[in-house]
């Protein structure tokens, strides 16, 4: 883990805690590009646990789904490529990573957003 120690610790923690609510990336760096942001929910799929990642564009969206390893990795490439923002919404508080232009990475704490898991719903291939 590189200079997204802190994020990737804390997304570890909500999950050990059963307090992750929903990850999203945002603030494209080229909007150009089309990807307006990526949405990351947690689903339970025959007992194991998949992350789906919704990679909304202007015209369509696209899902890929990944486990926490393969999540991690995806996260920084998308960090330090394509958004400059990260906001982990758990039950105990919301983590916002910030990516400068110069890719030096900072964090805010907020009070959580949430006081509630979201809703469980079926996983869609």
């Amino acid at each position: 883990m590189s200079e997204f120690k802190v994020f990737f610790e804390t997304l570890q923690r909500s999950l050990t805690n059963n307090e992750f609510v929903k990850l999203t990336l945002s603030k494209p760096m080229r909007k150009s590009e089309g990807l307006l942001n990526v949405y990351v929910r947690l689903f339970k799929v025959d007992g194991n646990e998949v992350f789906e990642l919704k990679y909304r564009h202007a015209e369509e969206n696209e899902f890929k789904q990944f486990s926490l390893d393969e999540l991690t990795v995806e996260l920084e490439k998308l960090l330090l490529e394509t958004f400059r923002t990260g906001c982990l919404f758990t039950l105990s508080e919301d983590l916002i990573v910030l990516v400068s232009k110069k890719k030096l990475v900072s964090y805010r704490d907020n009070a959580p957003s949430f006081k509630n898991k979201l809703p469980e719903i079926p996983l869609q291939s």
